[in-house]
């Protein structure tokens, strides 16, 4: 047996002891208990191999008696120890970082069905879905319709792209002065009837050019005094062609028929016993036609015109005619504009304009020589400062001068302006000025320069009634015959829209004129009722 100092208490060792005590006895055909097995058996030292003889087996023990050994025991493979885990706790940064989703309890368990059956409270948040549930989808409300902001005007009738806005008008009431005479001839009142019709028009969804217009004509019957019965109206139409993004071709056309009062200087007899019996109408109606090129901020336009302008004759109370046919007369004409943008806001601009106007007739019936031309400039600016302030303005000078050499030239500054400013929704204010240089067949004079300067003032009572407040103040200047008039004309209306096709009118104007010329000034009161029928 090894001393002790040799043996290794290997686990390997002392079983293969073990099993060799059980199973040799049987080998040999002994019968052994291990209950009887040595307690203690020492292998073969360390490192030290038995080879066993030739022919010999080993299996039952070596010889003496001790138990075989096959080889010293391997050691242990030493494995790496694992990391100790931590252990969460809630307020760790990591946590804070990345903080788990709370958990929800199955859609079929009985905390489930219990938080299904608590209805929320009044005034309760909706609670949010957890991020790992799906959101149900819900049906979107439907959106309240925008209120229109205009709801009592035509819809009108659409024809192709364009939109037609035909209407009627009929109007009765008093007038002091139908014919606007002198107070020397004792004017009396009359009751009137008016009867309008007109159309507007608008392009829609045109992406490359528009149009728009506005047309009207009507007729006025005094039932106390037929002589001033009477026809007037007016229209007008433009348009625009966008050939390319920087080139647009401008159309217009215009008219307008109006008719002269009996005591105008242009048709006065200049007899205290002889008038004027009939109204002389005159009529114009001519178109333009230009084109605007555009370089960058830059604008270049040229626009030719033309006009034709024609009047009636006057008839005098002594069975006399006074022929004005031969003053009609053509005008052709040319302006060039250039404009500058400076801001969307703001675009300054200068304006040349010439015209040549050429009568059917070589004389007037005064035998006064009437063909002439004119030429003149102003510079303005055109203003668009979003729904506050849009229009344009401008001022300048021109002159007229007459192939007869009596008549001396027709020449003044020039103001004109059309203005809309709105300090708020529901109020709007428009001004307008205009210069115009008017023919005339008044002895020694070359023409009549006018000016007119206009104010109205709308404002919305409500959404269906509108109160309408206006005045205007004109001049007219007859120069080379030292005559000189001046007027004006105050009044408001009231317009009360039932709906979009029913309007009720009511207007009240005073009209004053006062005229160096002898008989020419009159004082008249227009008091009007109507209603106005629309599609």
């Amino acid at each position: 047996m090894a001393p002790p100092g040799r043996l290794e208490n290997s686990a390997a060792a002392s079983l293969a002891a073990a099993l060799w005590l059980t199973l040799a006895p049987q080998a040999q055909g002994q019968t052994t208990s291990p209950l009887t097995a040595p307690a203690f058996v020492a292998p073969a030292p360390s490192g030290a191999g038995v080879v066993a003889p030739a022919g010999e087996d080993l299996r039952g023990g070596l010889p003496g008696g001790e138990p075989a050994n096959y080889g010293a025991p391997k050691p242990k493979a030493k494995y790496p120890r694992p990391y100790p885990l931590r252990r969460l706790r809630p307020g760790a940064p990591h946590m804070a970082k990345n903080p788990l989703p709370p958990l929800e309890p199955y859609k079929t368990s009985p905390a489930a069905r219990n938080n299904a059956h608590v209805r929320a409270r009044p005034g309760d948040a909706t609670p949010e879905p957890p991020p790992t549930a799906a959101v149900a989808p819900t049906i979107k409300a439907k959106a309240r319709p925008k209120p229109d902001p205009n709801p009592y005007d035509p819809v009108g009738i659409g024809v192709g792209s364009l939109r037609l806005v035909p209407f009627v008008e009929a109007s009765g009431g008093y007038d002091s002065n139908p014919d606007r005479l002198s107070s020397s001839y004792n004017p009396s009142g009359s009751k009137f009837a008016r009867l309008d019709a007109g159309l507007k028009l608008r392009a829609e969804d045109w992406k490359r050019d528009g149009l728009e217009g506005d047309l009207r004509l009507g007729y006025v019957d005094y039932s106390d005094y037929a002589p001033a019965n009477r026809a007037d109206g007016a229209g007008s139409v433009a348009g625009h062609y966008d050939v390319t993004r920087d080139t647009t071709i401008d159309m217009g056309a215009h008219f307008a028929l109006d008719s002269q009062r009996p005591d105008a200087p242009a048709i006065a007899s200049g007899l205290s016993n002889v008038t004027v019996t009939n109204r002389p109408i005159i009529f114009s109606a001519g178109g333009s036609l230009g084109a605007t090129q555009k370089f960058s901020r830059l604008e270049v336009s040229l626009r030719g015109s033309f006009d034709r302008t024609l009047y009636g004759n006057a008839h005098y109370s002594d069975g006399s005619t006074l022929v004005l046919t031969g003053t009609d007369f053509n005008d052709y004409g040319a302006t060039g504009r250039v404009a500058y943008e400076v801001s969307p806001s703001l675009k300054p601009f200068v304006e040349a304009s010439y015209d040549e106007r050429v009568h059917d007739a070589l004389y007037d019936p005064y035998g006064y020589e009437r063909n002439s031309y004119g030429y003149g400039g102003r510079g303005g600016a055109s203003l668009k400062f979003s729904e506050l302030l849009s229009g344009e303005a401008a001022g300048g000078y021109a002159e007229r001068d007459y192939k007869d050499p009596r008549l001396p030239k027709l020449r003044g500054p020039t103001v004109d302006a059309a203005l809309v400013y709105k300090p708020s929704a529901l109020t709007t204010a428009t001004l307008k000025a205009a210069t115009t240089f008017n023919e005339t067949t008044v002895t020694g004079a070359s023409g009549m320069l006018s000016r007119v300067y206009m104010a109205q003032l709308a404002h919305d009572l409500s959404r269906a009634l509108t109160l309408t407040t206006l005045a205007s103040y004109y001049t007219n200047e007859y120069q080379g015959a030292q005559i000189f008039e001046h007027g004006y004309t105050a009044g408001a209306k009231l317009e009360y829209r039932l709906n979009r096709s029913l309007v009720f009118k009511a207007s009240y104007s005073h009209e004053r004129l006062s005229s160096t010329a002898a008989d020419a000034s009159y004082t008249a009161n227009v008091f009007l009722l109507g209603v106005r029928l629309q599609e």
